[in-house]
């Protein structure tokens, strides 16, 4: 993803994620590792293996809520 404009945080809850960003690529590998990282990062992900992971982002983005 390019030009976001938020804070983020991706948590491994099973199996292999990888997140590259401009300056290294994180592989999460074990339950409950993490990666942050700031706002305007480019980065992009690949799912190793069939995986789940918790995405946290902070502001809100208008356009991402979902209406109850």
């Amino acid at each position: 993803m390019t030009g976001e404009e938020h804070t983020a945080l991706l948590v491994l809850v099973s199996s292999r994620f990888r997140v590259d960003l401009p300056d290294r690529s994180v592989t999460l590998a074990e339950q409950g590792d993490y990666v942050v990282w700031g706002n305007g990062v480019d980065h992009s992900w690949h799912a190793e293996e069939e995986s789940v992971v918790l995405t946290v982002r902070w502001p809100s983005v208008p356009g991402y809520r979902v209406e109850g």
